[in-house]
């Protein structure tokens, strides 16, 4: 089996070191714009029989990128940010007939893959939209909450990202980009528009060492998808906080900056692209926050009925954010090619992947999270008119 990853910044890089020490593959290939780093990754795996190559990555050249894509059988995307590339790159696996796994958390790039829905089904492949974190293990944990429920009614999922582990800059460019304004949420059974870090307002406990934190409304792909999985969903909310809060109203004032400034502004005698100052600056100042927690952390809440009985079922989980991303997409790509993942066309996570599986394989990661789970029930009878 062979597997191509693209992208070597932190989250590819942490894919590939898990494919290599847990896969299901022989071969594995990055294909980077940077092969010098992806080069000196590969070169400190060793002791095992797989083969590692490195390929030059441009984003943009289609035939070449569908060419790269056709020898694999399964392509795990984690080139950001996804707003910019995500579209360009399921075009080409759907062209290369291979099927992908990625990390996108951009709302507005989730609904465009949606239009290939079609496209992806007549190629014959399988495009699984956004496993990571969140999206990705949250939709997951939602799949395993569902599968204990005769109803759905509620699903509600948070997280908390530590500031002073801000991921690569890539990420920078998603949180300006999603976060900083509008957002969508799903309230009595349709997505409704509200403001991100703003609206939506409660406090969440998370595991330690988050513990309680206020968390909002923010623009995640969360809703959209849980919406179509589960067409009978009252609500679906995805909400979040940064861990320091401050970094909430760093990125609405920077997003709204870079939306709204002149395109170049002129920094240090220099024309720069605004959101490309705004990334690079967001990115600059939550590695110089030292000292501070670096762990995140979800939190899963789905609601409905089983039999006569109101059953709540919650999911927690603590870890940081490199591992809590590129793990999953690897655990996914090993599952498509074992049969765990399965289905046609472009699916998020809660709509395909094995969630016992899936659990248990991120549970032998012992490195990566912590991970709790437990269910409340109340007469439904009595529930309905509480």
């Amino acid at each position: 089996m062979r597997v191509l990853v693209l992208g070597c910044g932190e989250m590819g890089e942490t894919a590939v070191l898990d494919l290599y020490k847990n896969g299901a593959f022989d071969e594995i290939t990055v294909a980077t714009r940077t092969p010098g780093k992806a080069a000196h990754v590969l070169k400190t795996l060793e002791g095992r029989a797989r083969r590692l190559d490195v390929q030059p990555l441009t984003i943009g050249e289609g035939s070449s990128l569908v060419e790269l894509m056709r020898p694999f059988d399964v392509v795990v995307n984690c080139v950001g940010p996804n707003y910019k590339y995500e579209v360009v790159i399921a075009r080409a696996a759907i062209e290369a007939g291979i099927s992908l796994i990625d990390i996108n958390d951009d709302p507005d790039a989730t609904l465009q893959m949606f239009e290939l829905d079609e496209a992806a089904r007549r190629a014959g492949v399988l495009l699984v939209l956004g496993l990571g974190a969140s999206p990705g293990v949250n939709n997951v944990l939602v799949r395993a909450a569902t599968d204990q429920l005769d109803e759905v009614e509620e699903i509600h999922t948070a997280w908390v990202m530590a500031a002073s582990d801000p991921g690569g800059v890539a990420l920078s460019y998603h949180l300006l980009h999603s976060l900083s304004g509008r957002a969508l949420t799903v309230e009595n059974g349709r997505l409704v528009e509200v403001e991100s870090f703003v609206d939506g307002r409660e406090t969440v406990e998370f595991p330690e060492p988050v513990g309680p934190l206020e968390v909002f409304h923010v623009g995640h792909p969360e809703p959209i998808t849980l919406l179509r999985t589960y067409p009978g969903l009252v609500t679906a909310d995805d909400k979040a906080s940064f861990n320091l809060p401050v970094v909430n109203s760093w990125i609405r004032n920077l997003g709204a900056m870079a939306r709204e400034a002149p395109s170049p502004v002129l920094v240090d005698g220099r024309t720069v692209d605004p959101m490309d100052f705004a990334a690079n600056y967001l990115h600059q100042r939550c590695k110089a926050l030292v000292d501070f927690p670096r762990e995140g952390a979800l939190r899963v809440h789905v609601r409905g009925r089983k039999g006569r009985r109101r059953r709540d079922v919650f999911f927690s989980s603590a870890g940081l954010i490199a591992q809590g991303t590129g793990i999953p997409a690897s655990i996914g790509a090993s599952m498509l090619v074992e049969g765990g993942v399965q289905g046609k066309g472009v699916l998020p996570p809660e709509a395909c992947v094995d969630p016992q599986e899936f659990i248990y394989q991120m549970l032998t990661r012992r490195n990566v999270a912590k991970l709790n789970g437990w269910s409340e029930e109340s007469p439904w009878a009595e529930a309905a008119t509480a």
